[in-house]
C-alpha cells in the first residue's frame, strides 16, 4: 500500500458532492492507494504531458482524479467530473 495524501483543497472540495458520491470517490483514493496490486488503476492512469509529474486516473465512473505519485507516497491533487472538464476547456 501507498501512502495517500488527500490536499485540503480535495477535502473541501468533497464537502460540496452529496454523501454518496464522495463515497464513491473516497472508494477510488483506497484504490489509488492500492497501486501495486491495482491493475484497474495503473491501466487507467496517464501522466499528462502538459504538467510534469502530474497523473490523471479515469475512473470507471464520471470521475477523474489528478494525482502525483513519488516514492511511496501518492498525493491527490484534485478531483473533476468529466463534464467539469470539458466545460473548463470549452468543449
Amino acid at each position: 500500500m501507498k501512502k495517500l495524501i488527500v490536499t485540503p483543497d480535495v477535502e473541501f472540495a468533497l464537502t460540496t458532492l452529496r454523501a454518496e458520491e464522495a463515497r464513491q470517490v473516497r472508494a477510488w483514493f483506497d484504490h489509488l492507494a492500492n497501486w501495486d496490486d491495482d491493475a484497474f488503476v495503473r491501466v487507467n492512469s496517464h501522466a499528462l504531458p502538459d504538467v510534469a509529474g502530474v497523473n490523471m486516473l479515469r475512473t470507471s465512473s464520471d470521475y477523474r482524479i489528478f494525482f502525483s505519485l513519488e516514492g511511496d507516497t501518492i498525493t491527490v491533487l484534485d478531483v473533476a467530473t468529466k463534464q467539469a472538464i470539458l466545460r473548463t476547456a470549452g468543449l
